[in-house]
């Protein structure tokens, strides 16, 4: 599920969109674009269609479009898509995007609600891992060759859900927090933005080492090869989020070598047992001490 709503909702600009790109990276319209919007049955897993096929999406400005539409009060509470019908040019072959979202009661979404430091940590961690809105950016490009078959039923999707992107920012959190020196009073997000901002930088980069970590977990139960007939598949990522996870750990190295070296803490300064001792400049102690070692009183 990428974003929920709950019934009565009025979506708008920001709500269910995609922005296009030419070859070129620039933003572009479309020669011709549509939407239509439908909804998984939970039983079967199919798609009904809700309404018109061609339903015409607002164009604010070049290469963003998005839905405009209401969510019916009586819209029934569970999974849905809104596919994207696309060329880029007249004689383009059409194209098709899906986004998934959801409809779900008012008191889910108020459960769901994070504080201002750990929504902040969840958001900048999810840009830094490119899954802000891996559904709303779309490049035009020739079709794959091995992609025409799916071509229209590909789903794309938050590869990470929040709380998923929490867990992994507090484990983060923990994990820093246990490199001396000892920093334990910045033991929840919200204090390590408002107390310790600059070491936000550090925490998203052991997140993402989580994130990585557990995403390439699950890539490893999908892992297999198989051969027959002169013919072999091989199904093979769990290696991509390795090389992540270990620029992310090179990254969160040299940041601990900079917490030890630069985090100011104090050392206590040994003082005397008795009332007299050597004078020195340093420390509480500035009582009348002897000036030599030799008339020392221990």
């Amino acid at each position: 599920m990428g974003v929920a709503f709950s019934p009565g909702a009025t979506l708008g600009r920001g709500d269910l969109d995609i922005f296009l790109t030419n070859a070129q990276g620039n933003a572009a319209n479309a020669y011709e674009i549509t939407f239509a919007l439908y909804y998984v049955d939970p039983g079967s897993l199919n798609e009904v269609l809700i309404g018109s096929e061609t339903r015409t999406p607002v164009n604010p400005v070049t290469g963003e479009y998005y839905s405009a539409l209401m969510v019916p009060p009586s819209a029934e509470a569970g999974d849905y898509r809104i596919r994207w019908t696309l060329k880029e040019f007249s004689n383009s072959p059409e194209q098709q995007v899906v986004q998934e979202w959801a409809v779900v009661a008012s008191s889910a979404l108020e459960a769901a609600v994070y504080t201002v430091g750990q929504q902040s940590m969840i958001d900048k961690l999810r840009l830094l891992l490119r899954d802000q809105n891996p559904d709303k950016y779309y490049r035009f490009r020739p079709p794959e060759h091995e992609g025409d078959v799916g071509a229209y039923n590909r789903v794309m999707g938050q590869v990470w859900e929040d709380a998923e992107l929490l867990e992994y920012l507090e484990r983060a959190l923990d994990w820093w927090n246990m490199f001396p020196p000892e920093t334990e009073a910045l033991n929840t997000l919200d204090r390590l933005v408002k107390i310790k901002p600059v070491w936000r930088t550090a925490v998203l980069w052991a997140g993402i080492i989580h994130a990585a970590t557990a995403l390439q977990a699950n890539w490893i139960v999908e892992e297999f090869d198989y051969s027959i007939g002169g013919i072999s598949l091989s199904l093979e990522r769990s290696s991509k989020y390795e090389s992540l996870k270990s620029s992310a750990e090179q990254q969160l190295d040299k940041a601990t070598e900079m917490k030890a070296r630069t985090t100011k803490f104090i050392r206590g300064l040994q003082q005397p047992k008795y009332g007299i001792g050597i004078r020195s400049s340093f420390g509480p102690y500035v009582g009348r001490g002897v000036l030599s070692p030799r008339g020392f009183v221990g």
